[in-house]
C-alpha cells in the first residue's frame, strides 16, 4: 500500500457534512471557549486555594495542558471513525452543558478538598482535574477531527493542519484577552451560564445539520 492509499484509508469515508469555512469556524469557537474556561478556572479556584503561582500555573494551566494532550490523542483515534460533524456537535453541547454545571458543583468540589489534609498545590490540582479535565479533553478532540474533515475535502493534510492550528490559536488568544480584560470583571456564574448556553446552542445547530445530512444521504 503506497502513501496515497494509506492517506485515503485513514480519512473518514463519505463527504464531510459541513463546508470548510464552517469546520474552521468550529475549531476557532472551541479554541475561544477553551481559553475562556481556563481563565475563568483560575478565578474560580482562587477563593479556595489562593492566588499563588502554584494554583495558576501548576494546577490550572497544567491540567489544561495534560487534558488537551489526551484530547488530541482521542481526536486522532476518532479521525478514522468519525464520518461527519456529529462528534463536533455532541462535543460542543457536552462542554456547554458542563460549563453551565460548574457554578453549581464548584463549592461542593472545592470545599471538601480545601479543608482536607492536602496542601494547596495538590488540592488545587485535584479540584482543577475534577472541574475542568473532562471538558478540556473533549475540546482537545476538535482540532484533529476538523483537520481530518478538511483533509477529506482538500486532500492537503499539511495546509489543513496549519490552517486549523493557526486560526484556532488566534481564537484562543482572543478568548484569553477578552476574558482576562473584560469578562472576568462580571459575574463568574453568569459568564459561565451565558457562554455555556451559547456553545450548547451552536452545538445543537451543528448536530442538527449533521443529522439532516444523514437523512438526505439515506434518502438518496
Amino acid at each position: 500500500m503506497n502513501d496515497s492509499d494509506t492517506q485515503a484509508h485513514n480519512q473518514p469515508k463519505g463527504r464531510p457534512t459541513l463546508p470548510a469555512t464552517a469546520l474552521v469556524l468550529i475549531a476557532c469557537i472551541c479554541g475561544w471557549f477553551m481559553m475562556q474556561l481556563e481563565i475563568l478556572g483560575v478565578r474560580l479556584l482562587i477563593p479556595y486555594f489562593g492566588s499563588s503561582a502554584t494554583v495558576v500555573t501548576g494546577s490550572v494551566i497544567g491540567v489544561f495542558l495534560l487534558s488537551l494532550s489526551i484530547g488530541y490523542l482521542l481526536g486522532g483515534w476518532l479521525c478514522t471513525r468519525v464520518k461527519d460533524a456529529l462528534w463536533l456537535g455532541i462535543t460542543m453541547i457536552a462542554v456547554g452543558l458542563w460549563k453551565c454545571l460548574i457554578p453549581s458543583i464548584a463549592q461542593q468540589v472545592c470545599d471538601p478538598i480545601s479543608i482536607s489534609q492536602l496542601d494547596e498545590k495538590w488540592g488545587s490540582l485535584l479540584a482543577a482535574f475534577i472541574l475542568f479535565g473532562i471538558p478540556t479533553v473533549l475540546l482537545g478532540t476538535v482540532s484533529p477531527v476538523v483537520v481530518s474533515q478538511l483533509t477529506a475535502r482538500t486532500g492537503n493534510s499539511g495546509f489543513s493542519t496549519g490552517l486549523v492550528l493557526a486560526t484556532s490559536t488566534l481564537a484562543s488568544f482572543s478568548g484569553c484577552v477578552i476574558t482576562a480584560f473584560y469578562l472576568i470583571l462580571y459575574s463568574l456564574r453568569t459568564t459561565l451560564y451565558v457562554s455555556g448556553g451559547i456553545l450548547s446552542v451552536l452545538g445543537i445547530i451543528v448536530l442538527l445539520t449533521s443529522i439532516q445530512h444523514h437523512l438526505r444521504s439515506n434518502i438518496k
